[in-house]
């Protein structure tokens, strides 16, 4: 079982985030650096180095959100970009800035989060704070990623993510909502920004749980009936040596 640990310098933890996601409002950080890798989201200490080894599930891996106030450096997101080389903080990227230090939504450049580092990148950011990034493009680990641990991938043209990127800089404290009901991002003042979700991703995320299971459960009469129509037509298939079960 892998746990995401703290320094034992780091705030106490708060709750647990829901895997659960509805809708939620909060500040958004312009980040667009474009083909960013996972690791540099979030590096992986020496403990972790041999990533095909880990299996990281969803169920035994605490989250512990933390402020981005400078006080955790282990575990902070983009930690490159974050600290300068002697370890101080460096006052020109966008999330040592206020109001973005509460950010809770990252737009973020196109193929963000491209490789195949498992989900360390989505944890480190959840353990940021973020519950939504929007962005023309995720690369696909870290897409599938999200959605096992509850964090929000909007896929929006870059034409509106770059409008979306001025309203945000202009005033920075407004705030920005993304609506999985309704698949929309909102901002007062700006017309909704509409997105498309996978219908089953979309549904396991409002429900807060794998809707695969309940897919099953609810199309097990079926099934079995397919299958036993299939068993008299090719029993071949099923009866012949050294057959298994489909």
């Amino acid at each position: 079982m892998i746990r995401v640990t703290r320094s034992a310098e780091a705030p106490a933890a708060v709750a647990q985030p829901s895997l659960r996601f509805v809708r939620h409002t909060g500040i958004a950080a312009p980040f667009r650096q474009p083909n960013l890798e996972s690791e540099l989201i979030a590096p992986v200490g020496v403990e972790l180095a041999d990533l095909h080894a880990v299996h990281l599930d969803p169920d035994t891996v605490r989250i512990e959100p933390h402020p981005h106030d400078g006080s955790w450096t282990g575990q902070h997101a983009f930690h490159g970009f974050r600290y300068r080389p002697d370890g101080t903080q460096n006052p020109d990227f966008v999330l040592n800035k206020a109001p973005y230090r509460e950010a809770s939504i990252l737009i973020a450049g196109r193929n963000f989060g491209q490789g195949s580092q498992q989900a360390f990148a989505v944890i480190r950011l959840l353990e940021c704070g973020m519950r939504v990034i929007i962005a023309p493009s995720f690369g696909p680990v870290f897409h599938d990623d999200c959605f096992d641990f509850g964090l929000l991938p909007v896929m929006l043209d870059e034409q509106v993510v770059s409008r979306l990127t001025n309203r945000v800089r202009a005033n920075p404290e407004i705030e920005v909502t993304a609506d999985l009901a309704r698949q929309v991002i909102e901002r007062p003042g700006m017309t909704p920004l509409p997105f498309q979700i996978d219908p089953r991703r979309r549904r396991s995320l409002l429900q807060g749980k794998d809707a695969t299971l309940d897919e099953r459960l609810e199309h097990r009469d079926s099934a079995e009936a397919m299958r036993e129509r299939d068993r008299r037509l090719r029993p071949w298939i099923y009866d012949g040596p050294d057959r298994r079960e489909p």
